[in-house]
């Protein structure tokens, strides 16, 4: 009997959420993230999740939209980018540490392990222009991120 008073006091719209959505509260309720320990369990899930891509089924996409959305909030609140003050080498790695990327993960994101290796190093300045857009899409963040600032002529109009 105590299960069924439990089972009626759920609300009806929280009971037609798939399992799947359901599971993944239970990993991690969508809330605001407060500080880095649960930015990193988030992050994890969001990893996890991403390496599905195509094959997340209703409820782990609606998930993983929500969770990206605390993501992003997080990110703007604490690690905002001047992208005026810091490199797209810097921009780069500090994105990569806090997702908590390997060079190896990072390669195959971009497409190439080398490059990904001449990027963090500082090696290449600035990724190609397929690079960034899929560093964007990745990281949530601007392209200005990982461009070098155009220098303007002294004599420019």
């Amino acid at each position: 009997m105590k299960n069924r008073n439990m089972t009626s006091r759920i609300p009806a719209a929280v009971a037609a959420l798939p399992a799947s959505y359901l599971a993944l509260m239970g990993e991690f309720p969508l809330r605001p993230i407060k500080n880095g320990a649960e930015y990193a369990r988030a992050a994890k899930i969001i990893d996890r999740l991403a390496l599905k891509d195509s094959r997340l089924d209703s409820g782990e996409a609606a998930y993983l939209e929500v969770l990206e959305g605390l993501i992003e909030r997080y990110d703007l609140e604490h690690h905002a980018i001047d992208v005026d003050r810091v490199t797209p080498t810097q921009a780069l790695r500090m994105l990569v540490e806090q997702a908590g990327m390997t060079v190896t993960e990072l390669g195959e994101l971009i497409g190439s392990k080398g490059a990904a290796s001449e990027l963090l190093s500082g090696k290449r300045k600035e990724p190609s222009k397929a690079q960034i857009a899929k560093l964007c899409a990745r990281f949530k963040v601007e392209a200005g991120a990982f461009l070098l600032p155009i220098k303007t002529p002294a004599n420019a109009a």
